[in-house]
């Protein structure tokens, strides 16, 4: 699969990402150092590439914002979260109902994985209020969730998310 592009649900895109992004979110899942990799580094400037060619459609701000998770997977924290921001800037949900979610629910997995714990709760406890927002589901076993699952706040927010019978 190296070298390919894969239209995954990469950092909950629907766009098509570097099948190496998965890489990056795997290396980081079992505790390895991402920042000193070079194939890592491709797969960012790849990702760097698809939005540069892409500044004029409507796809160059959820790319952004995979970019933007991509960045905090690989510690470039201050990088991810202007990114992150940028991209809810660029395409808000006032102005995309269904894209503009996903883009704020990578601004949490940015926060979360740079380590901003509360301003990842507040966007993510924003964004399950939010139609085509994060859903129970996706929040109990998405790994991107896992820098929030020792932290209480978590097991709260699962609860009140969770089915009521």
């Amino acid at each position: 699969m190296k070298g390919r592009e894969v239209d995954g649900f990469f950092a909950y895109g629907w766009w098509p990402v570097p099948v190496g992004c998965y890489s990056i979110l795997i290396a980081r899942l079992q505790g390895e150092p991402t920042g000193a990799n070079p194939s890592f580094a491709e797969v960012r400037n790849q990702m760097n590439q698809k939005i540069q060619k892409s500044q004029e459609n409507e796809n160059a701000a959820p790319l952004l914002s995979q970019l933007a998770v991509v960045d905090a997977l690989l510690d470039n924290k201050e990088a991810a979260v202007s990114e992150a921001k940028r991209a809810v800037e660029m395409l808000p949900i006032s102005k995309d109902a269904l894209r503009g979610p996903r883009i704020l629910i990578n601004l949490a997995v940015v926060y979360a994985w740079t380590n901003e714990l509360d301003v990842a709760f507040a966007t993510l406890v924003s964004v399950t209020k939010t139609p085509f927002g994060i859903y129970y589901g996706q929040l109990k076993l998405d790994p991107f969730w896992d820098p929030l699952r020792k932290d209480p706040r978590f097991d709260k927010l699962l609860a009140e998310l969770a089915p009521k019978d």
